[in-house]
């Protein structure tokens, strides 16, 4: 009875929330997850509602409210000025032909009334009207969450797999490209081609998703950092095995790894850090016990030059991308190589220092980038055919500009994940 009664007060501290936002706003749109049970806050609530976030671009708004109580987690979106029943119109379209549209309600209010369905809704496992099937008990709470939970798989493992192919795909596909492999060359890398990356490309895709869902209803501890090495080391043996032991992906398979890891937490609870506070946290677990041999060339660049490395970048939140993401207004070659060039800039690639003879030619490397001016062709395939010739490489400025546009697609598709705040849009780092 207790359970009930919470998220009865729930429901009314929901309604109270509402109604605030009335005085203000013609219309208000209320969001939430149709849970089965005392526990409205499992994580598969938190994945419903947050694939319905898009409703917040969809109605031009830049206000919203997401929060949770007892009654589980719930959208609001105030609208100043519009008509509701276009708008309940609108959104009962979206909740007949979205994928996961049958597991939420999408409630219009106004100061005198809420606008409801003129249909009713049938059983999500047979054909008889939903209120009928909870009112008889029909069906068990185990059969209705593995329903469920099945169909929110689906959604999330199709959509995720498509964001990621695009984003290694949007790297890929740029040419020219300072000595990295594209669909015209291959570069400073003889022991590579653009076929050979989509092979690796495709072997290392299964295991991103897997990353996500394991890391759903997971708290961040050892066993799980150790579970989560364990599925990156996979990842590379599948893709050793599709080059036949040439590393296409390695460092990708770490990054994006931390960021996919990231989102799965953010996604799937109420959690107010941003998607980049949260990689730092699980980057700190990853790499707290891992010490470096001094032997290695990593080591003795950060001996000599303080370089930061692949390690600086994950545990400082990824900053260079967050940076790089106020650059890419659009997916256009022209942005996508600006972001790449503003990486190259900025990024203390060990990788590169290691390709040429010593600082201060790397450093006249970077100032011909800065120098370089991205409207002129003529400069930019004289630079891409000089790295070429030195065998120079990026490829650690490459899967940060694959992590920049994955976090670009995130945005488009998922409006609020990598920042949550009361009244302003992400990408307000």
């Amino acid at each position: 009875m207790k359970s009930f009664d919470n998220i009865l007060r729930g429901r009314e501290e929901r309604a109270e929330h509402i109604s605030r936002y009335l005085v203000n706003h013609e219309v208000v749109i209320s969001l939430k997850a149709n849970i089965p049970g005392d526990n409205k806050n499992i994580y598969l609530a938190y994945l419903i509602i947050n694939a319905f976030s898009f409703l917040v671009k969809e109605f031009n708004n830049n206000i919203y409210d997401y929060n949770f109580n007892d009654d589980g987690p719930y959208l609001i979106i105030p609208i100043k000025f519009g008509k509701a029943n276009l708008i309940k119109s609108q959104t009962v379209n979206i909740e007949e032909t979205h994928p996961l549209g049958r597991f939420v309600d999408i409630d219009i209010y106004t100061k005198n009334e809420n606008i409801s369905r003129n249909k009713k809704r049938s059983c999500y496992l047979c054909s008889n009207l939903a209120a009928e099937c909870i009112r008889e008990k029909k069906h068990s709470f185990d059969e209705l969450i593995e329903y469920i939970k099945k169909n929110v798989d689906e959604y999330y493992s199709d959509i995720l797999y498509k964001i990621v192919d695009e984003s290694i795909l949007h790297e890929l596909n740029l040419h020219p490209k300072f000595g990295l492999v594209t669909p015209k060359t291959s570069g400073s890398h003889k022991d590579m081609d653009y076929t050979l990356m989509l092979k690796a490309k495709d072997a290392i895709l299964p295991y991103f998703i897997r990353l996500f869902f394991f890391m759903l209803d997971k708290e961040i501890d050892d066993n799980v950092i150790l579970s989560l090495k364990t599925i990156g080391l996979k990842a590379e043996n599948a893709m050793l095995d599709a080059t036949n032991n040439i590393n296409a992906y390695k460092g990708l398979i770490f990054n994006l790894g931390i960021i996919i890891t990231s989102f799965a937490v953010k996604i799937s609870r109420y959690d107010q850090r941003s998607i980049f506070e949260i990689s730092k946290d699980i980057s700190y677990q990853l790499l707290k016990n891992i010490k470096e041999e001094s032997n290695t060339f990593g080591f003795r660049v950060f001996q000599n030059y303080k370089f930061p490395g692949v390690r600086g970048e994950t545990l400082s939140g990824f900053l260079n991308v967050q940076r790089t993401l106020k650059l890419l207004k659009s997916l256009s070659d022209h942005d996508k190589f600006q972001a790449l060039v503003n990486l190259i800039i900025n990024v203390e690639d060990s990788t590169l220092l290691k390709r040429i003879s010593d600082i201060d030619e790397y450093k006249q490397i970077k100032e011909k980038f800065r120098k370089l001016n991205l409207n002129s062709t003529k400069e930019i395939n004289e630079l891409n055919q000089e790295c070429i010739k030195k065998s120079l490489s990026f490829g650690g400025s490459a899967d940060l500009l694959v992590l920049t546009v994955f976090i670009y697609l995130l945005n488009r598709d998922f409006y609020f994940i990598i920042n949550i705040d009361k009244t302003i849009k992400i990408f307000d780092f």
